[in-house]
């Protein structure tokens, strides 16, 4: 059975810019690498959205009060089986924010005029387990961002909004 997942894809409207995080070194799943904010889906989360705005609120501190709910976005899977249901949303501005350290190092604003030129994008091949899969890679920047997070923020290039 697939572990189901969510994502907040927040627009950040005083930069015009989407919110991800790039993960603590320290945990045990996917350290080090930048995402969006949201987790798995709990047994006493009552919805995946709840469950993005639950994330958002324990990785940010940002309370649900202040994100407005867009749209969903199509779900994605990863090479471990996990579906990851991404939630379009906006917030007049991210600040003020507080980064949970056991779990965000950093928080990265992303241009969304960059982030919706489809020429920003390619594919990536990878290894695992002795198989061969095709990804995406988000190219511009410092940043390696690339696999559902890339596969998400690519959908955006559908000026969706």
């Amino acid at each position: 059975m697939s572990t189901q997942s969510a994502v907040i894809v927040l627009h950040d409207q005083e930069t015009d810019s989407i919110v991800l995080t790039k993960r603590s070194a320290h945990l045990n799943h996917h350290p080090g690498e930048i995402c969006f904010p949201g987790g798995r889906w709990e047994a006493q989360d009552s919805s995946l959205w709840f469950t993005a705005l639950r994330e958002l609120k324990e990785e940010l501190a940002i309370d649900s009060t202040r994100v407005q709910l867009i749209d969903h976005l199509q779900p994605e899977i990863t090479l471990n089986n996990v579906i990851i249901y991404p939630w379009l949303a906006s917030i007049a501005n991210i600040k003020p924010y507080a980064m949970n350290k056991n779990e965000v190092d950093e928080v990265i604003l992303l241009p969304m005029q960059e982030v919706k030129k489809m020429d920003n994008y390619c594919s990536i091949f990878l290894e695992k387990n002795g198989r061969s899969f095709e990804s995406c890679r988000y190219i511009p920047g410092n940043y390696f961002v690339w696999g559902a997070t890339a596969r998400i923020m690519k959908q955006l290039t559908q000026n969706l909004f």
